[in-house]
């Protein structure tokens, strides 16, 4: 298996979580009665309905660690509003990916002619590499699934993430591209 794989179901699986804290910049703990899942999989928290995280679960189930770069400002205890998880066996989508870029795309608001900035927002998006592909293989299963995560097993981190919009020109059901996935913080 690939160190970068999709995962990704229709119907979610929820998970009652409890309370979680957060233990340090990286890690949510869960109360002993309510472990995440096994070790390794993935599971996305909604926080509130403008904060979301996803964690990967540790060789402690009731501990995972989430990417602080991204998901910025989790709260150092909340109950999650859901909670779905992501079987690492059982969901995977695609572990065709051998490397992937990270964007950034920064949007700043300013006063007038001013420019005094008075609020900053970050935009995530997971590029894939350029590869050759099937559209009616793993690529459309892929990318029409509701519920997708993408998980980086070198860092141990996971993003939810969503194709947004391509156009693909298949020869004989085949095209070389990268795809690009919106990453959710919300």
């Amino acid at each position: 298996m690939s160190n970068y794989n999709f995962y990704g179901v229709n119907t979610p699986v929820a998970v009652n979580t409890g309370v979680c804290t957060l233990t340090d910049s990286e890690t949510i703990t869960t109360p002993l009665a309510f472990p995440l899942g096994n070790s390794g999989d993935v599971v996305y928290m909604k926080i509130s309905h403008t904060q979301g995280v996803v964690v990967v679960v540790q060789e402690d189930v009731n501990r995972g660690k989430f990417d602080n770069n991204i998901y910025t400002s989790v709260p150092n205890s909340f109950t999650p509003a859901f909670a779905y998880y992501f079987d690492v066996n059982a969901d995977l989508l695609s572990s065709s990916v051998s490397s992937f870029r990270l964007q950034a795309d920064a949007t700043i608001s300013t006063y007038s002619e001013s420019y005094r900035p008075y609020n900053t927002s970050f935009d995530y998006s997971i590029i894939t590499d350029t590869r050759r592909r099937l559209l009616f293989g793993d690529v459309k299963e892929l990318i029409s699934a509701t519920w997708l995560v993408f998980k980086d097993s070198c860092n141990d981190v996971a993003y939810l993430v969503s194709f947004g919009e391509d156009t693909f020109v298949a020869l004989n059901n085949k095209f070389k591209s990268s795809l690009e996935f919106k990453i959710a913080t919300r």
